[in-house]
């Protein structure tokens, strides 16, 4: 090749060489642009909590300018935008919902997988469902008035129980309503016989709630159970109160050898010797539960004045007179051996009506309870009406024992429960089989 020749191919070779460097070929001189979207290294967890508690779900994810969006069952949750997320507390509708995040930023995103919340009973519930909840055959409540001592009087005396039981837990149904069973009789000796029904002032009336078959409503709340009074209709709540520190235990072996906290609270049963028969002993898985109750909300108990009614109307201690009038003149009320004059307590109006109530509890001479109660008037159609308070957080007393025979007063004699006790049928029958009234 001559020299002129090799200068061409030199030139032609270099510029060709040129052409592809340039992107004649389709090459690119910038270097590769590198995505960084979002990684997650740790996905969020499962939550358990308790009714009304908030379950806190959280994620971990590396890259730059991220973003979070929290998903409740695939739907965006307004304003869940960081990277842990706590939820409103908890109710029964929340019942395994899954939460789930969507981590973004300029190069990409990336979903989580999603964690369930699930709601938890408290152990104070779980002893609460191991009498009230099917399949248990229910929780038994006896109602009586025994002689503590010597014979029983037919159509004075009498025992007998009411049953309940829950068909779903309130705690993933939500709440649930049930009615007390019928009364059976546990003395084939004595008439079934039962006390009036508690009457109640609200927003202006008077609710009466049945003594026999009432109806509840039961739900959860926190670590408690919330109960629910409904007046006739099985549909107005006229008073709550909360149940806390459920605690159970087993009956067994003889009647005779029964706990005392038991015992206790049945007292005019197993302090009378003709109540029971001798030897007679607890079926197997015979149980109770043992609680707190206190008062959800001040709760106005409306009484008679005179004779005994059962309806909502109520006989009045003084007719055709204001309240003021009534107690500047003094109302007496034989039951707490006091004559109440207007400036013993306080007057104020309740939705309405006026209300007086004492400054100082009534007796337990009178109440046979510890819980604590205050004696009210109250004015209503012209009329002037009495009852109790009961406040917003009292101890709802229970039974009460004889502790000194010998003392010289009620209380002096007496000692008042501040627990409530249930039990499931086991322990109902085998008492039942032990009567022997």
């Amino acid at each position: 090749m001559s020299m002129k020749a090799f200068a061409r191919s030199a030139v032609g070779g270099t510029l060709a060489a040129a052409l592809v460097a340039c992107g004649g070929g389709g090459g690119d001189s910038s270097p590769p642009v590198v995505l960084n979207p979002p990684v997650i290294s740790a996905q969020p967890t499962a939550q358990s909590v308790l009714t009304d508690a908030s379950a806190t779900f959280s994620v971990t994810a590396s890259g730059a300018g991220l973003s979070y969006q929290w998903r409740r069952n695939g739907t965006a949750i307004a304003g869940a935008t960081a990277a842990t997320y706590a939820t409103p507390p908890a109710s029964y509708a929340d019942q395994g919902a899954q939460y789930s995040v969507t981590v973004s930023n300029a190069d990409g995103s990336v979903t989580s997988s999603a964690a369930a919340l699930s709601l938890v009973a408290s152990a104070s519930q779980q002893a609460f469902e191991s009498v009230a909840l099917a399949p248990s055959a229910g929780s038994y409540l006896f109602r009586w008035n025994l002689n503590l001592s010597g014979p029983q009087a037919s159509g004075t005396n009498y025992a007998y129980s009411e049953s309940s039981v829950l068909a779903q837990s309130p705690l993933t149904a939500g709440p649930q309503t049930n009615a007390q069973s019928a009364p059976a009789n546990l003395a084939t000796s004595l008439a079934l016989t039962s006390t009036g029904p508690t009457r109640i002032l609200k927003n202006g009336a008077i609710l009466v709630v049945p003594t026999l078959q009432a109806s509840n409503r039961i739900s959860y709340v926190g670590s408690d159970v919330r109960v629910d009074s409904l007046a006739a209709d099985n549909t107005t709540v006229a008073y709550s109160q909360l149940r806390s520190a459920y605690t159970s235990a087993t009956l067994a072996g003889q009647v005779s050898a029964t706990p005392a906290e038991f015992a206790q609270w049945f007292n005019s049963f197993f302090a009378n010797p003709a109540v029971f028969t001798a030897g007679a002993t607890y079926q197997a898985g015979a149980a109770y539960v043992k609680y707190t109750s206190t008062s959800l909300g001040d709760r106005y108990t409306a009484f008679d004045c005179v004779g005994a009614t059962t309806d909502a109307n109520i006989t009045p201690c003084v007719s055709g007179t204001t309240l003021t009038a009534a107690l500047t003149t003094g109302i007496v009320s034989n039951s707490d051996l006091t004559t109440y004059h207007l400036a013993d307590g306080t007057l104020d109006t309740v939705n309405g009506v006026p209300v007086w109530v004492a400054t100082a509890p009534r007796p337990a001479s009178a109440t046979l309870s510890s819980t604590v109660q205050h004696r009210i008037y109250f004015q209503l159609n012209g009329n002037v009406y009495t009852g109790a308070l009961i406040r917003d957080g009292a101890v709802l007393g229970g039974s009460y024992y004889v502790s000194n025979p010998g003392g010289a007063t009620v209380e002096e004699r007496l000692t008042f429960l501040p627990y409530q006790i249930r039990m499931n049928k086991a322990a109902r029958d085998s008492l039942a089989a032990a009567m022997a009234l």
